[in-house]
């Protein structure tokens, strides 16, 4: 927070604004690698991206924003075992110029939970892995689609994705979600969500007392 307003929301469970950038196609990881070098003078790394002539002032605050929201949803979607304050004055990279209002971020993050929450099929974006069914690409409508099942082998989550497509994860959950009504993904069983496992299933049972 900063003079009142959040500024930056930063969650493992959500991309931030480097990565939707970069996946955004309108910045490569040259130029970002270049900017950040020259920020250091300017203590700008937007004004430093901007100053390329790649992408425009409000192309950047749109994606920043974006983060903003995208983080604050990813942080109540999930379990907050404890709060800690930290009085670090290091600064986020690329902050929202006019940050957002606590009340307005809350309000927005209500919405899209309750949002989530109305789909017929619920879903966590943590905890759910999501498998394509059989012919689900010639069903997809949208290239986002497409991209979903193409990534839904039954080890993701909508979190997962979110990283892999390079897009927030509210929008990601609730496409799944959506998909997951239209029968075009459905909840991986546990046998193939931890096939990637040494183990398998077996693996998460508690120990034996005893157990080294």
């Amino acid at each position: 927070m900063r003079d009142g307003v959040v500024v930056a929301v930063d969650s493992p469970g959500s991309p931030g604004a480097e990565t939707l950038l970069l996946s955004s196609g309108k910045i490569e990881e040259k130029d970002w690698t270049k900017a950040l070098v020259e920020s250091v003078e300017s203590r700008s790394l937007q004004a430093a991206l901007v100053a390329m002539g790649i992408i425009t002032t409000a192309q950047v605050q749109d994606i920043v924003t974006t983060a903003v929201h995208d983080g604050a949803f990813a942080v109540a979607a999930g379990d907050i075992e404890r709060c800690v304050v930290d009085e670090s004055i290091d600064h986020p990279l690329l902050p929202a110029p006019e940050g957002v209002a606590a009340d307005v971020l809350m309000s927005e993050t209500a919405r899209r939970l309750d949002a989530l929450a109305s789909l017929p099929i619920a879903l966590s974006p943590y905890r759910d892995r999501v498998i394509a069914v059989d012919g689900a690409e010639q069903g997809c409508s949208t290239a986002e689609r497409r991209e979903i099942v193409a990534h839904a082998t039954g080890r993701r989550t909508a979190r997962d994705m979110a990283f892999a497509l390079g897009r927030g994860l509210y929008p990601v959950t609730v496409e799944i979600a959506l998909m997951l009504g239209d029968g075009l993904l459905e909840i991986a069983p546990p046998a193939t969500s931890f096939s990637f496992s040494r183990w398998g299933p077996a693996a998460l049972r508690p120990r034996n007392a005893g157990t080294g």
